[in-house]
């Protein structure tokens, strides 16, 4: 059986605090100042970047000149007139032509 015996341990002379090197301290510093000015950097040359804007096509189709071609009437019969003179039987047909440009 083994028995506790102080002659065996070292003995204590004052404890001495373990130096901390601060050199991972100062890579990990480094680095976050790299990457803010690398971010930084990637924003101003984005911002300075001129936009490019699909050119819109002044063509107008044949229901939108329809719908513009209704009276400015509030009579009641004048707003059933363009009520049944209104053909909703094409109102999709941009959509085919759109969907076309998104694939």
């Amino acid at each position: 059986m083994d028995t506790f015996n102080p002659n065996q341990m070292p003995p204590m002379q004052g404890e001495t605090p373990e130096k901390k090197s601060a050199g991972p301290l100062i890579a990990v510093i480094v680095i976050l100042v790299l990457i803010i000015v690398g971010g930084l950097y990637f924003l101003k040359t984005r911002s300075s970047q001129p936009v490019y804007v699909a050119p819109v096509e002044a063509t107008v189709d044949q229901v939108t000149k329809s719908l513009d071609t209704q009276s400015n009437s509030d009579e009641l019969n004048s707003i059933e007139a363009d009520i049944n003179a209104t053909n909703i039987d094409n109102i999709d047909q941009g959509a085919a032509a759109v969907e076309a440009e998104l694939q």
